[in-house]
């Protein structure tokens, strides 16, 4: 772990020494009185180094170094349990889950950056040493996912959405609440990561492919678009719910998403593309009208966050990864208070 993180480190002081002699005044002989460093915003090629560098520091590494990546009143949306303002609540909130899981480490699976958006896929591994969301230690060891999207400004993170699988991570703390249907993986996609170049795999083109399922096939409700919009042997990574493979898998498991909610209506609220990669950021409501994760009709509305991601061939999906409050949806149908301590 240690190498890779001076490697990183070297990495992102490369980027501030770039911005602090884009910021330098001319030294001409005519140079009159220095003007006031004007804000220098960072590449989409360095917002993803940044996004590395903070899955890097934010949990173990120096507050000095994480206090430069993010910016003193960024708004984070944890996806559970509210929002924190600024840097100290964003702080408190790390602190809190450093002493539930001291030797948490965060993989990055994806990085994908677009203007001033970034977004990443992680995977987090920790053992339970205290207190998490009112679950005593237990020793075990766990590992969930979930997917970020960061605005940056002036080359910090000035405001950041997360989506964790928190019912998978009670699940295996073994938490009585959590229903029995719980993610179970599926392989990558055989052509996911060498995925063959098209005429169309353009960055809009593949933003209006990534539109179209939010707005089609969820707030539409159309499911035979499925098979024109995937690949036929496309994986669906679900997080809380169990991964699928093919059009034909993946529709059953929409349609039961529709069953429990069959009135559900998604709006895209951010989207940005890199590569063969897009990510989606969406919000939406739905009432409870069908059994859902073992929970009986509620009549309730629920409100739904989330952000998808998926990697594009041909103008087709091949791959995508979906992170949703479901713990949040969950504990809101069931009348009970949210969690304390979120995730990501």
């Amino acid at each position: 772990m240690f190498p890779m993180r001076t490697f990183r480190l070297g990495l992102r002081s490369a980027i501030v020494l770039a911005l602090a002699l884009a910021m330098m005044p001319s030294t001409g002989l005519t140079q009159e009185a220095t003007p006031e460093a004007e804000c220098v915003e960072t590449t989409p090629e360095q917002n993803a180094e940044l996004v590395r560098m903070y899955w890097q520091e934010a949990v173990w590494g120096e507050q000095g170094t994480i206090d430069e990546i993010v910016a003193a009143d960024e708004v984070h949306h944890w996806g559970i349990a509210g929002t924190t303002e600024g840097f100290e609540a964003f702080a408190e909130r790390w602190a809190l889950f450093n002493t539930a899981f001291p030797n948490l480490e965060f993989t990055v699976d994806l990085v994908l950056a677009d203007g001033d958006l970034a977004a990443s896929l992680w995977t987090a591994n920790g053992t339970q040493a205290g207190e998490w969301q009112g679950i005593a230690p237990t020793g075990r060891d766990v590992t969930w996912t979930g997917i970020n999207v960061f605005r940056f400004a002036c080359g910090q993170i000035v405001e950041s959405w997360g989506e964790a699988d928190h019912l998978g991570l009670r699940a295996q703390l073994g938490a009585a609440d959590v229903p029995a249907t719980l993610a179970s993986p599926a392989p990558s996609a055989a052509g996911a990561a060498g995925a063959t170049p098209c005429p169309d795999d353009s960055a809009e083109a593949n933003l209006e492919l990534a539109r179209r399922w939010t707005e089609e096939v969820w707030s539409g409700q159309d499911l035979a678009v499925i098979a024109e919009l995937l690949a036929a042997d496309a994986v669906h990574h679900g997080a809380a719910f169990p991964d699928v493979q093919g059009p034909e898998a993946v529709a059953e498991a929409v349609g039961r998403q529709l069953a429990a909610f069959p009135d559900i209506a998604l709006t895209v609220d951010a989207a940005l593309a890199s590569g063969d990669l897009v990510a989606v950021r969406w919000s939406g409501t739905g009432t409870h009208e069908g059994a859902w994760l073992g929970l009986e009709p509620t009549g309730k509305v629920a409100n739904m966050t989330g952000i998808n991601i998926y990697r594009i061939s041909c103008g087709q999906v091949v791959e995508s990864w979906s992170e949703m409050n479901v713990l949040q949806v969950l504990l809101e149908l069931r009348g009970e208070a949210g969690v304390a301590t979120p995730a990501a």
